[in-house]
């Protein structure tokens, strides 16, 4: 945990970044915290405000892609607003606006810092606050924030990242969902390399390295997708 003056720049910093002031600090501070630490400490953790957020957030964003796109059907706004909500989409913008790095987690989560999980959960906190406090369009503002940079919002035909495609071709095919397992890892702390195994099922699909987990996922996804494709093609050929 920062100390209290390192913290309260920090959260100054976060508010500027997001564009929007709370008039109730301990509301922010309350989005900013884990159930870890709330159960230590006893005081509100921020998943009534996750669950808050997160139909905020979904409104919004399904509000943006039905004005901005009106001859895509519901499966394709659908597809496109769980790109935009997704974990990691959540989880890369906390980092980026320094939300991350101010959760208060509990003792046995402090070394380790902030999962993508529960980094992705606390910015869903954080526009539920907003709501909380602000109503709807302070809401929609900062949740603007988050979207002005998301391909999505601007092109409904931009490319799906590997792992997206891979889920989208596993459930039409009823093969299940893929699962990603850090197998091995090498190299100094500040220059890691990951070895991530992609298993469907019982079977093993691929496994590849990456210079972080994201990149080895999408790397094994990439694969996978091939080789699935190409046993399809195969059995097709053969009938």
């Amino acid at each position: 945990m920062q100390k209290n003056s390192e913290r309260e720049k920090l959260l100054v910093l976060l508010q500027k970044k997001i564009g929007y002031q709370f008039h109730a600090r301990e509301l922010l501070e309350e989005a900013l915290t884990h159930s870890s630490y709330a159960n230590e400490n006893a005081v509100a953790c921020n998943e009534r405000l996750e669950f808050l957020g997160d139909a905020v957030l979904e409104l919004v964003v399904s509000e943006k892609l039905f004005a901005a796109y009106p001859s895509c059907d519901e499966g394709r706004l659908t597809s496109l607003r769980a790109r935009i909500v997704c974990k990691e989409s959540l989880s890369d913008w906390a980092g980026g606006i320094g939300l991350k790095k101010l959760i208060r987690l509990g003792n046995n989560f402090r070394k380790c810092g902030a999962n993508d999980s529960m980094a992705a959960d606390c910015t869903e906190a954080l526009f539920g606050a907003v709501f909380a406090e602000g109503g709807y369009s302070a809401a929609a503002s900062v949740i603007a924030v988050f979207l002005a940079g998301k391909d999505e919002v601007r092109d409904p035909a931009v490319k799906k990242d590997p792992k997206s495609e891979l889920q989208e071709y596993t459930q039409a095919h009823s093969l299940g969902l893929p699962v990603y397992e850090i197998v091995a890892h090498s190299g100094p702390d500040h220059a890691l390399s990951f070895k991530v195994r992609l298993t469907l099922g019982e079977r093993i699909f691929s496994e590849e390295w990456g210079r972080s987990r994201k990149e080895a996922e999408f790397s094994a996804a990439e694969k996978a997708l091939k080789k699935l494709r190409q046993e399809k093609s195969d059995e097709g050929d053969a009938g």
